[in-house]
């Protein structure tokens, strides 16, 4: 019979080794899980960085569009803006070039009235020269006849001959009258400038525009003079009774302002405003459908394009806002020149012609008419009148 042994020990041992076997598999099956997870969790963050990475490359290359497009703009308006300046070298180099042929041809003018001149005078003496010249081969010519006969043989013959020789040979110098042999410079040359001045301001273009106020444009304050070309602001003008169904649609009856009686469509013009002796004052060129009454915005938006001066300050009424115009003397006249074929108003200093500032009016399709606006006394210290200047050239 077989007996059964059984040894505690052992049987513990194996025991703990199964246990042992399986709290090692547990482990290691724990460790890969955290493994895969750690994975996972790496992973995403990686392709979320990843996709950072490629946001961020798009928004460089967005960047860098936007760079190439602002660099071609900017190399456009480079050229343009050169284009540009040449095309106005160009028109500066034909005015002069007009002016240079006005001056080459009064230059010819007064030459050849020169030349004229010296060959009527030339010519006088020429022919006075020659009248004595033929006197003084009469005058030889006698000489040696009477020359001749002294050699003769004495002779009864020779004595008739004599007499009769001697009346024939009687041959007086007859002076010519006296020729004018003075040249005066005066005559061809003087006040050449302002000679050749007189001349030129015929051919000027633009000349000088003849402009006068439109009464019928003026705010009722405001007070013109007989010639329509100086206005002053009136504070304490009595003003009639007025029916509002009556009202004057070409009138301001908001601002102090006024308008030119003539109105501009094409062509270029140039007129001065005197400003002298005001601290307050507003010129330049309205469309013609300008409001008459309160306006949201006075400037290009409405369709002006004016100067100011206000509290010492001169300033372009540009939109959005004004631009302050630098001026190293304050002007006592403005010159106001209007291109419409170029839609171009330009603003000068008219005493030293120094611009002042220039608008770009764009397209415009209503008649343009300069404007001007007094403004009021200021309390007492903008009382000179506004007024139209027109030089005397």
């Amino acid at each position: 019979m077989w007996r059964t042994c059984f040894n505690p020990s052992l049987s513990h041992v194996r025991s703990q080794s199964s246990v042992c076997f399986v709290l090692t598999r547990k482990t290691g099956m724990h460790t890969n899980h955290m493994k895969d997870t750690n994975n996972n969790i790496n992973n995403s963050l990686l392709c979320a960085q990843k996709e950072k990475l490629i946001q961020a490359i798009k928004k460089i290359k967005h960047e860098i569009d936007d760079c190439y497009e602002a660099e071609r703009d900017a190399f456009v308006d480079a050229l343009e803006v050169e284009n540009r300046f040449e095309e106005i070298e160009r028109e500066i180099q034909a005015e002069f070039q007009n002016l240079h042929r006005f001056l080459y041809e009064e230059e010819e003018t007064d030459l050849e009235r020169l030349r004229k001149e010296r060959d009527r005078r030339v010519k006088i003496l020429k022919e006075r020269e020659k009248k004595i010249a033929m006197q003084s081969r009469d005058l030889e010519k006698a000489i040696e006849t009477l020359n001749c006969k002294l050699r003769e043989d004495d002779s009864p013959k020779l004595l008739k001959e004599i007499k009769e020789l001697l009346k024939r040979c009687e041959v007086n110098f007859i002076r010519p009258p006296p020729v004018d042999c003075e040249i005066l410079s005066g005559q061809f040359v003087g006040p050449i400038q302002y000679r050749i001045w007189k001349h030129m301001k015929a051919s000027l273009y633009p000349n000088i525009s003849t402009i006068t106020f439109d009464p019928e444009t003026a705010h009722p304050l405001l007070t013109l003079s007989a010639e329509r070309t100086s206005v002053i602001f009136e504070e304490d003008k009595v003003l009639p009774d007025e029916n509002p169904d009556e009202k004057n649609p070409k009138c301001f009856h908001f601002y102090y302002c006024l308008m030119g009686s003539e109105a501009f469509t094409h062509g270029r013009h140039y007129w001065e405003v005197e400003v002298k002796g005001k601290t307050a004052w507003r010129v330049g060129v309205a469309r013609a459908d300008i409001p008459r009454g309160e306006m949201d915005s006075s400037s290009t938006l409405n369709g002006l394009w004016t100067l100011s001066l206000r509290h010492g300050s001169i300033t372009a009424c540009t939109h959005p806002k004004p631009t302050k115009v630098v001026s190293h003397t304050p002007p006592i006249r403005i010159g106001i020149f209007l291109d419409c074929d170029k839609e171009e108003v330009s603003f000068y200093n008219a005493v030293t012609m120094n611009p002042l500032f220039s608008f770009d009016m764009g397209s415009v399709l209503e008649p343009l008419y300069p404007f001007f606006n007094p403004c009021d006394t200021d309390q007492g210290k903008n009382c000179a009148p506004l007024s139209i200047f027109h030089p005397s050239l």
